[in-house]
């Protein structure tokens, strides 16, 4: 029979300890050296179109699906809330006199930024309207580009006779 004697921590601690550390970025030195040829280094020239063709390629794809006018809910949102507040004091019966000044000129501010945003969102929904309203006036001879491969020219044909 063979005796399994275990190593102990203490000579071990002791041994990985001695050991200089080490860094995932490398020894200040060369760090150093590093920047040294980056700031000595001469500028490329690159081709504008081919830059640009890269960063189309690294666009986040998700947010091609947004909507510019989701940055202005925030706003109209927040103003929501303070004529709430300002709906909930009058049914209270607490005069707005009784709010303090600055909170006063805060809500003004709010609503300041909500009447802007409002005012985003219109003119981007008006665009909205009359690119589809000058779409729907034209005819197309291009087949209908549908998200469903299984669906096809008979519910286009109901569409059709529905809206009739």
């Amino acid at each position: 029979m063979s005796n399994v004697v275990k190593f102990p921590y203490s000579a071990s601690h002791r041994v990985h300890s001695k050991k200089p550390r080490r860094s995932k970025n490398g020894t200040p030195e060369a760090r150093a050296a590093k920047v040294a040829t980056l700031e000595t280094a001469p500028a490329d020239i690159v081709s504008i179109s081919r830059v640009r063709a890269e960063a189309y390629s690294e666009v986040d794809r998700r947010k091609l699906r947004g909507s510019p006018l989701r940055d202005c809910i925030a706003a109209v949102s927040f103003g929501a809330t303070v004529v709430g507040k300002m709906h909930t004091a009058g049914l209270k019966g607490e005069p707005l006199a009784a709010v303090q000044s600055d909170i006063r000129n805060e809500w003004l501010q709010t609503l300041d930024r909500a009447f802007g945003a409002l005012a985003t969102i219109s003119v981007g929904l008006t665009q909205a309207v009359q690119t589809l309203k000058a779409l729907q006036s034209e005819t197309s001879d291009f087949p209908v580009n549908l998200p469903a491969p299984d669906l096809g020219q008979p519910v286009l044909n109901l569409a059709t006779e529905h809206d009739q």
